[in-house]
């Protein structure tokens, strides 16, 4: 599985949130939005889609998982409360990033690969205070679900690694000098 590293900027979104395990959640959000969209005649300036999995479904009560299905900034347009459409701003940060071309059906065990093999390999950990992203590049009523590309953006942070092998030191193992201070170290 090919996957790279960049750093994605915070972008402020219109959004739809949905509860529940994702295979009904999301489909569900985006409902919701696309509905909205269409009754402001703006459906098709939406460019790109990102989808927010908030919570860990191994880990969260089914219902309680949360899914944003969110657009960036339209015109004029602002949060719809009464609509069930919000805003908020996505975090930035640095993410491993897969691109997967196919239904939208493989995005979970995708993620679940990309978080549990692939990422602790590269030096890395999953930053779970950000959520997991998923950018979708097409228009999935305009493209078949073959060619449907979707980012799906895994949030990383470095694994804190020792510079040198006394990062750790006991200090009743240490080497004391005749001042009381540790060989090597600043007291």
């Amino acid at each position: 599985m090919r996957v790279n590293y960049r750093y994605i900027r915070p972008l402020t979104v219109l959004y739809a949130r949905s509860m529940g395990p994702y295979v009904t959640s999301a489909p569900e959000a985006w409902q919701r939005l696309n509905r909205w969209l269409e009754q402001h005649n703006a459906r098709r300036a939406a460019k790109m889609g990102y989808g927010i999995f908030r919570d860990n479904p191994t880990v969260t009560e089914p219902d309680l998982i949360r899914y944003d299905a969110c657009v960036g900034l339209i015109g004029d347009l602002d949060a719809d409360p009464e609509a069930g459409i919000g805003r908020q701003t996505l975090p930035g940060g640095a993410y491993a990033v897969h691109v997967h071309v196919g239904s939208y059906d493989e995005i979970g065990r995708i993620f679940s690969s990309l978080h549990r093999d692939l990422v602790p390999r590269r030096g890395l950990s999953v930053d779970y205070e950000r959520p997991f992203v998923a950018i979708y590049l097409n228009d999935p009523m305009l493209t078949r679900e073959v060619h449907r590309r979707t980012e799906l953006c895994v949030p990383v942070i470095p694994i804190r690694m020792p510079l040198s092998g006394n990062d750790n030191v006991d200090e009743d193992a240490a080497i004391r000098i005749p001042d009381g201070s540790l060989a090597g170290f600043k007291n």
